[in-house]
């Protein structure tokens, strides 16, 4: 295989998963990560992808990412209404992940009315918020994903992997009416199929501005999570899943 066929490989493969670590790339392709590297390195000077740490992600897809600090001012009532909804599902001493996501912020003021709760999130500013309320926080190490307080990256894909919580709180930026969920942001969407395969149970946090959309990348369906929380109502299609709160 030629430099130019291997590079549109490694193209291929970026623009069907979205996301890839260099690893995975030497998996799939049978060449070594050395090489890799060197193969990413020569398409991000090309325009073609945009590194990350640890992997890559087709070009155009960053250029799609809202930030997260956009995101924590969208729909707050019904953010809320959903933390309050969530919260039922918790316990005195559980162990709790939150994703990077502006959704699973608003979980933590419930956490901390509960007596020895520990928490592990990759969020910066959530993590900040539990500390101040005297929760017993971790923060998923990292890099800043979309220069947010979001930390993703080979570090946290190792510690995530390490961690079994009782439950984990997660959002996304897409659900359809098929009970698809979906992501833009390949490299947070890669973490968080780490936690909800790491967690005992997986609780889908959306608000109803997220009804009947599509995103690049897909995390997971409705019927793979434990429970759903949603803010309205939502008629689904061809969707038999009860636990919706």
């Amino acid at each position: 295989m030629s430099v130019r066929e291997r590079k549109e490989q490694i193209l291929n493969l970026l623009e069907q998963d979205g996301f890839l670590t260099v690893k995975r790339l030497s998996q799939l392709t049978f060449i070594s990560e050395s090489s890799i590297r060197r193969d990413l390195c020569d398409l991000q000077k090309q325009g073609r992808i945009h590194r990350t740490h640890g992997g890559a992600v087709p070009a155009d897809a960053v250029e799609r990412l809202p930030s997260l600090s956009n995101r924590m001012t969208k729909n707050t009532a019904g953010k809320r209404k959903l933390a309050k909804k969530a919260a039922t599902l918790l316990r005195d001493g559980m162990i709790v992940m939150l994703d990077g996501s502006s959704t699973a912020s608003f979980m933590v003021p419930y956490l901390a009315k509960h007596k020895d709760i520990t928490l592990f999130t990759n969020n910066m500013t959530t993590a900040l918020r539990a500390i101040e309320l005297g929760i017993d926080t971790h923060c998923i190490g990292g890099h800043s994903v979309n220069r947010s307080a979001a930390l993703s990256g080979e570090g946290a894909y190792a510690a995530v992997a390490e961690f079994h919580p009782d439950v984990l709180f997660f959002s996304s930026q897409c659900l359809d009416r098929n009970g698809l969920i979906t992501d833009l942001n390949a490299e947070e969407n890669h973490l968080r199929k780490l936690m909800i395969k790491s967690a005992k149970q997986s609780v889908f946090l959306c608000d109803s501005e997220k009804f009947d959309t599509t995103a690049l990348y897909t995390l997971t369906t409705l019927d793979q999570v434990d429970y759903a929380v949603f803010d309205e109502d939502y008629v689904m299609l061809k969707v038999n899943f009860q636990n919706i709160l």
